[in-house]
């Protein structure tokens, strides 16, 4: 598994080339690059409504790294949590305030002048979606963590129409674990085949009693597109030699540009799957990330993961998904947790977002260089008249008035 001494001559290594190619020639080099930045943003307090902002990231711009504009959605403590990954032209942007089990609809096609279009209508016998995923007929697969208000198990998954109703849902019932609560999906439409990992959210403690039937999550599904029925449940457990509980909650499934797929989990595990008919499904460790893995990205064979308990954000080359080996990391300080990463395909930038409301309120942008490898800070996104990197939201006045400090979460580029 992972080796730290290697890993730290690796980003030893890694940062004595850091700069050697500078933001300015790298955004000269991709002209089309994205301009903004949208970002799906909490009101701290909880005393005033949360938010959508929109921030200028063409380098070179005097606004760079500026809050443009804000769109308020008028309700207070939803905790604005996940958006769609990737913003697709011609559709409206979904955006998750799980803790309230309320989820929102953005027009963002121009950014400048972002709209809010409302809530999405509930889904019988399903709620509190999670991950919001397009597919190819440009509906939304949407992760579904509980059957109902009250956060009891089992969850779903609802396809959404671009306006924000349901189209069709499917409970994720099965007979291993009637806890199960769908947490990230991966469609696979030339299959009719969906790979769906079940990691539970956590409400806070105000919410209510927790089920009985609640539990770090621990399965991953097999389910059929064309009906939304779950075909195979898989009962992770701890592989011999591995460190206890690293298949705890299964969070991120992704696919490769090798075309292999792989998850990762809140207790820092990297699973690879195969087989896409049910007596071939399964999934096997291949890595340990050493502590939760959050969100990853997947550029060219690079698999780029947050590792939030460790401050960090990896890199591993996955050409060889069954052997994956760590190319570079960027460290960060004590008060950050990185959860959300966000990709430029156009640029190979990332934005980054904390994990909760204890962290730091700051947004940090990173270069990727993907003939290499190598993660930079990119050090020119920072506040006015403060050299230090990242955007601070630790703040009192925003475009739509004096609200206070703000948590970013989700975030997309957008042309």
């Amino acid at each position: 598994m992972t080796n730290s001494g290697r890993a730290g001559r690796i980003a030893a290594t890694a940062m004595c080339l850091w700069g050697a190619v500078s933001v300015e020639g790298l955004m000269a080099q991709r002209p089309d690059a994205s301009r903004y930045l949208v970002t799906w943003v909490a009101d701290a307090d909880g005393a005033d409504s949360d938010f959508l902002a929109v921030l200028d990231v063409a380098p070179g711009s005097r606004t760079y790294g500026q809050v443009l504009t804000t769109v308020p959605v008028g309700e207070r403590g939803t905790v604005p949590h996940h958006t769609e990954h990737e913003l697709t032209p011609g559709r409206s942007l979904f955006a998750n305030g799980f803790d309230g089990n309320r989820s929102f609809r953005f027009d963002v096609a121009d950014p400048l002048h972002p709209k809010f279009l409302g809530p999405l209508a509930p889904t019988p016998g399903l709620a509190f979606p999670h991950t919001f995923v397009r597919l190819p007929n440009g509906n939304v697969l949407a992760t579904m963590q509980a059957s109902g208000a009250g956060f009891e198990p089992p969850g779903g998954i609802t396809e959404y129409r671009d306006d924000g109703t349901p189209a069709r849902w499917g409970s994720a019932a099965n007979p291993v674990d009637p806890g199960t609560r769908p947490y990230s999906v991966l469609p696979l439409p030339e299959q009719d085949r969906l790979i769906v990992t079940g990691g539970r959210m956590f409400l806070p403690p105000t919410f209510g009693t927790p089920s009985k039937l609640d539990h770090p999550g621990y399965t991953l599904q097999l389910w059929r597109l064309s009906d939304l029925r779950v075909l195979k449940t898989i009962a992770l457990e701890t592989p011999p030699g591995a460190r206890a509980g690293i298949e705890r909650n299964p969070y991120e499934v992704r696919r490769t540009s090798g075309g292999d797929i792989l998850f990762s989990t809140g207790s820092g595990g990297l699973y690879r799957v195969t087989g896409t008919e049910p007596e071939s499904f399964k999934a096997e460790l291949v890595y340990d990330l050493g502590a939760g893995a959050y969100l990853p990205l997947v550029v060219d064979r690079f698999w780029i993961q947050a590792v939030a308990s460790l401050r960090r954000v990896v890199v591993l080359d996955v050409s060889n998904a069954a052997r994956p080996r760590e190319i570079s990391r960027i460290e960060f300080d004590d008060r950050q947790q990185p959860h959300w990463l966000g990709l430029d395909r156009l640029s190979n930038r990332i934005i980054v977002a904390n994990s909760s409301a204890q962290s730091e309120a700051r947004l940090w942008m990173l270069i990727f260089h993907p003939e290499s490898g190598l993660l930079e800070f990119d050090r020119t996104f920072h506040d006015p008249g403060n050299d230090r990197p990242g955007i601070g939201f630790e703040r009192e006045q925003w475009p739509h008035g004096r609200t206070g400090r703000g948590v970013p979460h989700g975030s997309v580029f957008a042309r």
